[in-house]
C-alpha cells in the first residue's frame, strides 16, 4: 500500500498504459489509495455497498471483485455478458442493471461466477457484436437470435 501511496501518476500510467481509458482509470486509482488506507486499513473492501463508493468502481466492478477476488457469487453485467444473455435469449431486457436482476433470477446462485466468465468468453469468441459465428456455436439450436435469423446467417448450399 505504501508503495502505490508513493507513486506519481506518471509512474502509475506506465504499467497500466495497456489498459484502455487508462488515464481515466489512472487518475480514480491515484484517488482510491488513500481511501483504502485510511478507511479500509489498506483492503479493499468485501461488500458492494463499500466497493461502490470508491472512485471509478461501478456495480459491474464491484462485481468483479466481489466474485474474483472473495468468491461472492455475482454477476458482473459488461458489454460481453449484456449482448450474449439477451441475444442468446436467456433474458430480455433493455439495460445492464436490469439483465443483471433477469440473471440472478434465473441462473442459480452457485453458477453466476462462472456464467459470467462463460458468457465473457462466448462473446469474445463465438457470438461477438458485428459478426457472430452462428455456424459454429453450439447453442445456435437454443439460441433466440439464431432461430430469428437462421437464413440470413448461414451460407447457402450448392
Amino acid at each position: 500500500m505504501e508503495d502505490f501511496l508513493q507513486m506519481t501518476m506518471e509512474e502509475l500510467e506506465s504499467y497500466i498504459k495497456v489498459i484502455g481509458l487508462y488515464r481515466s482509470k489512472g487518475s480514480n486509482l491515484m484517488k482510491l489509495f488513500p481511501i483504502l488506507k485510511e478507511k479500509h486499513g489498506g483492503e479493499v473492501p468485501h461488500t458492494m455497498e463499500e466497493l461502490v463508493l470508491l472512485p471509478g468502481v461501478g456495480r459491474k466492478t464491484a462485481n468483479v471483485v466481489l466474485s474474483n477476488a472473495y468468491g461472492v457469487p455475482a454477476i458482473a453485467v459488461d458489454t460481453h455478458v449484456f449482448r450474449v444473455a439477451n441475444r442468446i435469449g436467456i433474458v430480455k431486457e433493455e439495460t445492464v442493471e436490469k439483465t443483471e436482476e433477469s440473471l440472478m433470477k434465473k441462473l442459480d446462485k452457485n453458477l453466476w461466477i462462472d456464467a459470467h466468465h462463460l458468457l465473457i468468453f462466448h462473446g469474445r469468441r463465438i457470438c461477438t457484436a458485428r459478426s457472430p459465428q452462428c455456424g459454429a456455436c453450439p447453442l445456435n439450436h437454443l439460441c433466440t437470435y439464431y432461430k430469428k435469423n437462421k437464413k440470413t446467417l448461414m451460407p447457402k448450399e450448392k
